[in-house]
């Protein structure tokens, strides 16, 4: 399916301007030709992969397109069917790889639509609700207290109170009337407003200032990373291994060309760690749906293992520490006055019309009542900046910004309280009393102070419990934010980040100075995006994996700094656009649950990995080793023989090890873990088999006893030396890996019991009772190498 361009034929500066009336909207034929031209809020933002990609990159691989040439290759010379077990496997890996990450794409799209935000657009005269992306240029539509603002417009009718801590990183209001533009990103606060689309999609503001982060950046994956270089190896040595043992078969050694193909189909396919891909993506894949339950969208399967390898978070104080709302710290009485300070407050708050985040805190710490009854009510506005009401007494009461309500000399008197409060960035608010009535435009001049109201930012409850959960586990925690330093460690503190006292504001200084300070401080205040980008690197630089948590546009360049870019569903999509995380329900409750996902995903992989690396490590130096054996003309190996050991010490045990429930903390680098566990386990498997082949060079071929008798005793020894490094690989210990490792034992041991008296085809394996009594010593050498690999 051929995906729609979303490129526009012409600019917004360049395309005919419609101004339609706020009460008609567009016409349909307006509409159409915007669509037409592409000038619609859409924008292209789809980062998982499309379905024909996840089944390219499944199918298109070097190691499928050795596979294939190997299965060619039998059936050209008319292998048995036994020897293409293998095709099952390379099957399985291919199909269930594709569905695990069609499920994790599913889950992406699906939270990536919960994202698309709705407005009600005004076309025709009629009001309707669409998708944010499907505005057009010059669309009217209107917003309410709450909405974010889709695209930046231009105010058509009323006035609002903005919030456009996004773009900025200030939480402070800011007033809109009839003429300005708000723009894409800020959110309403208080008031109604009808507004036209003044620009759309690239030409936004917003994506403007994102320009430098537009693109989505790919996670720096050490687990992928180290994958790779598994692959680059193993298909550097895969082709020339196999091929110097056709040589040596064909120059040296009269042997028949079936034998030379199986032999060398042998060596590849014991190469090629197939399922270790599988594995990989399967596990992170699980990890993806997983998390999609809690609302997190991983944008990407490789995502999933950043977080848990972070040993500094930073993160910004609006909308992360806190969630924009306001709180009703404390009410200090300055004197007494005839109605207590809460009832004047929950007689006045009903008759207020503003539904901002001030008054919302006042109305749920104070309540409404209607104790008195009220006369005449002044609202608020931004040049008063206070409200009053006359109640029944004729005596007025008024709230609002100190400075503004009260008198010179009334207002000195308290002036250092507030004074107090302001360095420490709590915003006050000053009860006041008169004497006298409102009368029609005329306001009292004389308002004496009563008390005061302090109100601070709402610290999230969610952020709390996870600060706490990170210093537990041993990660640092920074805040960087656009506030007075001062307010941000006031924040910082009540939320429980450890040396929130130590503070610093980054204004007016250079990049040589904020990489000085970089790691000295733990909250830094002023800081604008460029240096927070600059904060970011510089702790990266001291050796530290970082996380970045933000949700505005002014974090965008630091968040495609960090290892591992965290962002909010409530955030600008500029900011969501280039994380590799999304919090779909703002709950930061979800991040040790990302933690521990991807811990699981690391530690089962490494393990359950090393047993394919194994398989791979033995193949390689045991070929070696018979290509400088001259006694040894051939792999003493087939296929079939292999996949006992592919099959049930391999394929099933890793399947379920990386299922398996692990919070352990990941230490050291993948790839050296990887090869400490698969390392030893080879060579252990190069001793068993070479043991085998030491006692047919000693005891000879001859009689009773034929190459296959030897062919059979070391596909027992390869098998019980993997078995052991399966039990290492198991540790440490819970139920469901003692069942495991019990029943994976118990039938690898019936299969070679049932093997030795009757034969099994299949995996090639002959029968030896009837050598004995006579050459017991056979499965005596056997049972010796088995016993032998244990202490080893």
């Amino acid at each position: 399916m051929k995906k729609e361009s979303v490129i526009p034929t012409k600019s917004c500066d360049e395309a005919e301007r419609y101004f339609p009336d706020q009460c008609c909207g567009l016409t349909e034929a307006q509409v159409l030709l915007r669509q037409e031209e592409k000038l619609t809020n859409k924008t292209p933002n789809k980062y998982s992969k499309t379905y024909f990609s996840i089944i390219k990159d499944n199918l298109f691989t070097f190691f499928n397109l050795l596979g294939l040439i190997v299965c060619i290759s039998l059936i050209v010379i008319g292998a048995s069917i036994n020897r293409f077990l293998f095709v099952i496997i390379y099957v399985a890996n291919i199909l269930i790889g594709i569905i695990q990450e069609i499920r994790a794409k599913k889950c992406i799209d699906r939270l990536s639509l919960m994202a698309s935000k709705t407005v009600t657009v005004i076309r025709n005269g009629q009001k309707s609700d669409i998708l944010s992306q499907d505005l057009v240029l010059d669309d009217v539509y209107t917003l309410a207290p709450g909405d974010q603002v889709p695209t930046d417009s231009i105010i058509l009718d009323g006035e609002v109170e903005v919030n456009e801590a996004l773009l900025t990183g200030e939480s402070i209001a800011v007033k809109k009337s009839v003429g300005d533009v708000l723009y894409a990103g800020s959110f309403i606060i208080s008031g109604k407003t009808t507004l036209r689309a003044d620009k759309v999609s690239k030409e936004n503001y917003v994506e403007i200032l994102s320009a430098k982060a537009k693109k989505y950046k790919k996670p720096h994956s050490e687990l992928l990373s180290s994958l790779q270089i598994v692959i680059r190896t193993v298909g550097a040595i895969v082709v020339p291994i196999s091929l110097t043992f056709i040589l040596k078969s064909l120059i040296f050694y009269n042997i028949p060309a079936f034998d030379i193909i199986d032999g060398a189909s042998t060596v590849v396919i014991g190469l090629i760690p197939s399922g270790m891909f599988l594995l990989t993506s399967m596990a992170l894949a699980v990890g993806v749906i997983k998390l999609a339950k809690y609302n997190t969208l991983v944008q990407d399967l490789y995502s999933l293992e950043m977080l848990a390898r972070i040993d500094t978070i930073c993160f910004d104080k609006t909308g992360t520490l806190t969630d924009g709302r306001m709180n009703v710290s404390e009410v200090i009485d300055l004197e007494e006055s005839d109605i207590p300070v809460n009832t004047i407050m929950s007689v006045l708050l009903p008759h207020l019309e503003s539904n901002n985040q001030t008054e919302i805190a006042l109305r749920e710490y104070f309540g409404q009542s209607n104790d008195y009854a009220v006369k005449t009510t002044v609202q608020f506005n931004s040049s008063r900046k206070f409200s009053c009401a006359t109640f029944e007494n004729d005596k007025t009461y008024a709230f609002g910004a100190p400075e503004f309500l009260l008198n010179k000399e009334e207002y000195e008197k308290i002036a250092h309280k507030i004074s107090q409060f302001a360095v420490l960035g709590i915003r006050v608010l000053a009860v006041a009393v008169s004497n006298s009535a409102i009368d029609g435009e005329n306001i009292p001049n004389d308002f004496k102070p009563v008390a005061l109201i302090t109100l601070s930012d709402n610290v999230r409850e969610d952020a709390i419990k996870t600060i706490a959960w990170f210093k537990e586990n041993g990660v640092s925690v920074k805040v960087i934010s656009g506030d007075n330093p001062i307010t941000v460690s006031t924040i910082s503190k009540l939320a429980g980040v450890e040396g929130a006292e130590k503070y610093i504001s980054l204004e007016g200084l250079s990049e040589t100075e904020i990489i000085e300070i970089a790691n000295e401080y733990t909250v830094f205040g002023r800081v604008t995006p460029e240096q927070k980008a600059i904060l970011i690197k510089a702790i990266k630089t001291a050796g530290h994996v970082t996380a970045m948590t933000g949700d505005g546009v002014n974090d965008i360049l630091a968040l495609k700094e960090a290892d591992c870019a965290i962002s909010v569903g409530s955030g600008s999509q500029a900011a969501k656009n280039i994380s590799h995380i999304v919090l779909m329900d703002n709950n930061f409750d979800s991040m040790p649950k990302i933690v521990f996902e991807g811990r699981r995903v690391i530690n089962n992989v490494q393990g359950s990995s090393a047993l394919y690396l194994m398989k791979t490590m033995f193949t390689m130096f045991f070929s070696i080793l018979t290509l400088c054996l001259p006694t040894v003309p051939a792999y003493p190996f087939s296929l079939s023989q292999m996949m006992l050991m592919e099959i049930f010490i391999i394929g099933i045990p890793s399947f379920f090890l990386s299922l398996q429930p692990n919070d352990e903390k990941v230490k050291g680098k993948f790839i050296v873990g990887m090869l400490n566990k698969a390392l030893p386990s080879a060579i252990l498997m190069v001793l068993s088999v070479s043991l085998v082949e030491l006692s047919k060079t000693i005891l000879g071929v001859g009689g009773t006893i034929t190459n296959e008798t030897y062919s059979t005793m070391n596909v027992i020894a390869l098998n019980y030396s993997a078995l052991i490094c399966l039990y290492d690989i198991c540790k440490p210990y819970n139920k469901g890996k003692v069942i495991l490792y019990s029943v994976i034992f118990s039938i690898i041991t019936g299969i070679f019991v049932y093997a030795v008296f009757e034969g099994l085809p299949m995996f090639e394996l002959y029968p030896m009772a009837p050598l004995l009594p006579e050459n017991w010593h056979h499965l005596l050498i056997v049972l010796c190498i088995v016993l032998f690999n244990i202490p080893v």
